[in-house]
């Protein structure tokens, strides 16, 4: 939202500076993200009228014009514009004045003198148009600075508004909030009530009051066709990121601005004005937008329509069938209240956000449409003249939204904040918010004004004392008062924090990522899964809830690998919507090189063992580490010979593997891309260390290596070798895996220390020996194992 202060000040005297109103806008939750000073274009740079325009006597593409600067004579300037005409006004750059960094002065050109320069609008930077002369209107007084013309200097504040906020969407819902947080009173200009002067009208019918609970409108007769948009409105507009187009337009995206409320008009000698239909679509029929393109509606789109078909996008954009024309001279002016829910249903079949989309979307005042009406009507009367027929209003209240008292209570206030603000200060910043303020024992009863949808419940109103009252005068300190303040914390409790500390510090960053996702992707890495569909999504490729993590991941990790990051390490934790069920869970997704380049350490890729270490660093934390199962299983969306499914303690927890190369393929990764995901609850506790006395009695250590098959998991012959050793292994450790030259390519070497000692004796070599070769008979018998020369 883009607002001009100088525009701003013809709401509200609020006698701050801008850096200040920034501030305090900003410390409001109204973020100002940026200041744009709309710079002043000199003194020297003034009104002048052209009042004979004569050929330049060496070159037809030149002119030589006298104009008027209110001085004692004419100055003579060579001008090369084509639409420098005789009687018209525009911008001089008088001697000695500066455009850019050029200094004006007074110069032959081709023999002929020139005393300044006929200005564009770039010229004088207050546009981007360099090809003609700025046209200015014939009220504009001649020899006055332009800058007090069109006023100069002005800041323009970019005010990045959150969507509750709605009511923040315009000139005076901004004045409203700077009154509230000034303590000034906000004197918009009072708005006439515009006395029809014909009973023509078009017949206006809403056949979807579930829709369209509040529709205005009017017809307006005999506009001049030759009418032009006033110098200050265009510089209005400009400075709020809107250009001039006609001023009928013009007019209803200033009213829109101003107020709030969008509108939009009609000319109602291309459509069929024998009624104004405002109903939902029907199969089969078609709109062509005024930027030219062709909607299939299908059924149920929120339309304006006349006896012919659909001739507007409700709330969205208007159609080329009844556009405004440059020789448009009868038009009716719509304003409407339309459910946010049928403009949003819109925008996200047909992808178009609009100005007016975008305040429909949030929800405008219920009934300031009426206001609206008039307010146009005044100026387009004043601008292009007119004859206006009788308002009409057709309202539905029990479809509009419906604000509700509430009580807020001042302990209650005390309690959330943690300080004690005076009474009169809480009364008095409720009174500037609500509508309705009434005090009741230990509170206040309170009614939110009409167009604020965001205030419904107690804490909304404890979220607006502590707003206005100033977010940086609540104290940061805790109460140690309570007497349950300190709860005891289990040492066996995982910290949330701890874990994502954990994946910080092996390089992962966090990422955060809509619970919505494409449903070809998911579909690819989960099939078997069913996704809950969105009713009103916001997109096609965000139209189903998520059943994994791992769609918003890649979806990060592709905007990160197009931007040539040889090293990618992702984790969220979030919940994922499963059919009978939410669950929240831990997925993680690594790419690219094992570490930074450098010197001391050679480079490679990543792979899946690297990954699995990531793991287990993470399941040191739980004290559960040797519970930990990798079981070599396929699972949809992994490579079929790169995955396995992770067990706790013989309970399934987790997944991890290399993403299926079909499904990156589509995005042309060529490149392994590695991710896990796990159930969050995993992490919620550890196994506590327990005290163990240390042996008196010496260790007997004996390593054996082993010949298995290729394809046989190390976990199984370890947990055969744990289970057949019985109580006298103290410790197993696997240190070493060898396949290669000398051992037949379908099988593996595989070396293991085996540690053995009791607390209460000494082993003797024969206890060891026999639990040796017995280990080696169960692991012969299992596996056909060979004990390797």
């Amino acid at each position: 939202m883009l607002v001009s202060t100088n525009w701003l000040k013809e709401w509200i005297d609020f006698g701050l500076d801008v850096q200040e109103l920034s501030k305090r806008l900003t410390m409001a939750g109204l973020e100002v993200v940026s200041i744009l000073p709309v710079d002043p274009c000199g003194e020297e740079i003034v009104v002048g009228q052209v009042q004979e325009v004569k050929p330049h006597p060496r070159r037809d593409n030149l002119k030589i014009c006298l104009v008027n600067v209110n001085q004692s004579s004419l100055l003579q300037i060579v001008c090369g514009a084509p639409n420098a005409v005789a009687g018209r006004k525009y911008p001089i750059a008088l001697i000695g004045s500066t455009i850019g960094d050029q200094e004006i002065q007074k110069l032959l050109i081709h023999g002929e003198l020139s005393s300044g320069v006929l200005c564009s609008e770039s010229e004088i930077g207050l546009g981007e148009t360099s090809d003609q002369l700025m046209e200015l209107d014939s009220i504009a007084p001649v020899g006055s600075p332009i800058d007090d013309y069109l006023g100069l200097p002005d800041y323009v504040l970019d005010i990045e508004l959150t969507p509750n906020r709605a009511d923040c969407l315009s000139i005076g819902g901004v004045a409203n909030e700077v009154a509230i947080l000034t303590g000034s009173e906000s004197k918009p200009s009072p708005i006439p009530s515009i006395p029809a002067t014909t009973s023509n009208q078009i017949p206006v019918e809403v056949e979807t009051f579930e829709d369209c609970p509040a529709y205005c409108g009017r017809l307006i007769e005999n506009i001049r066709a030759d009418a032009k948009t006033p110098d200050w409105m265009q510089e209005k507009l400009r400075r709020v990121g809107l250009r001039s187009i006609h001023p009928v337009v013009d007019i209803t995206n200033y009213v829109m601005m101003e107020l709030g409320q969008p509108m939009h008009a009609f000319d109602t000698e291309i459509f069929n004005s024998s009624a104004i239909i405002v109903r939902r679509s029907r199969n089969g029929e078609k709109l062509t937008l005024l930027d030219g393109e062709v909607l299939e509606l299908g059924e149920g789109v929120l339309l304006i329509a006349d006896r012919d078909g659909p001739i507007g996008l409700a709330g969205v954009m208007g159609g080329e069938s009844s556009g405004i024309k440059p020789e448009t001279q009868n038009i009716f002016l719509e304003a409407a209240f339309f459910s946010p829910q049928a403009i949003r249903r819109s925008v996200s079949k047909f992808g178009k956000h609009t100005d007016a989309s975008h305040r429909f979307e949030r929800g405008v005042n219920p009934y300031g449409q009426a206001r609206a009406i008039e307010r146009a009507t005044d100026l387009i009367q004043e601008i292009t003249g007119g004859v206006p027929g009788p308002l009409q209003e057709i309202r539905d209240n029990a479809w509009l939204p419906k604000r509700k008292t509430c009580v807020v209570r001042e302990s209650r206030i005390a309690r959330v904040l943690g300080l004690t603000i005076p009474h009169d200060r809480i009364s008095s910043i409720l009174s500037a918010v609500n509508k309705e303020v009434t005090a009741v024992e230990g509170g206040w009863n309170v009614l939110p004004h009409d167009y604020r949808f965001d205030l419904e419940e107690e804490h909304d109103q404890i979220e607006e004392v502590a707003r206005i009252y100033g977010y940086d005068k609540i104290p940061s300190s805790i109460s140690f008062s309570s007497d349950d303040f300190f709860r005891g914390i289990s040492e066996s409790t995982i910290k949330e924090s701890t874990v994502r500390n954990s994946l910080h510090s092996q390089g992962y960053y966090e990422a955060i990522t809509y619970s919505f996702v494409d449903p070809k992707l998911q579909g690819k890495l989960n099939p078997k899964s069913y996704a809950k569909p969105l009713a009103n999504p916001l997109a096609e490729n965000l139209s189903v809830m998520r059943t994994s993590l791992w769609p918003g991941l890649i979806s990060a990790f592709l905007v990160n690998y197009r931007r040539n990051h040889e090293r990618v390490r992702l984790y969220e934790v979030g919940r994922v919507f499963l059919p009978k069920e939410e669950v929240n869970m831990l997925s993680g997704l690594s790419y690219g090189m094992f570490a930074p380049r450098q010197w001391g350490m050679e480079e490679r890729q990543i792979d899946f063992f690297d990954v699995k270490g990531d793991l287990m660093k993470l399941f040191d934390l739980t004290g559960k580490a040797d519970q930990v199962e990798f079981v070599v299983e396929q699972h949809d969306g992994l490579h079929p010979g790169c995955s396995a499914v992770i067990y706790l303690d013989q309970n399934k927890c987790g997944v991890v593997g290399q993403i299926h190369p079909e499904v990156l393929a589509e995005f042309r990764v060529e490149e392994s891309v590695f991710a896990f995901e796990i159930e969050f609850e995993v992490f919620t506790e550890r196994n506590l260390n327990q005290y163990s006395s240390i042996s008196r009695y010496p260790p007997i250590v004996r390593d054996i290596s082993i010949l298995v098959s290729a394809e046989l998991p190390i976990s199984e012959i370890s947990n055969a070798i744990k289970d057949s050793a019985g109580e006298i292994l103290e410790n197993l450790t696997l240190f070493d895996v060898y396949s290669g030259v000398g051992i037949d390519l379908e099988t593996k070497s595989i070396a293991y220390r085996l540690t053995y000692r009791l607390h209460t004796r000494t082993l003797t070599d024969v206890e060891v020996d026999s639990s040796l070769a017995y280990i080696l008979n169960i692991l012969g018998k299992q596996f056909d194992a060979q004990l390797r020369a």
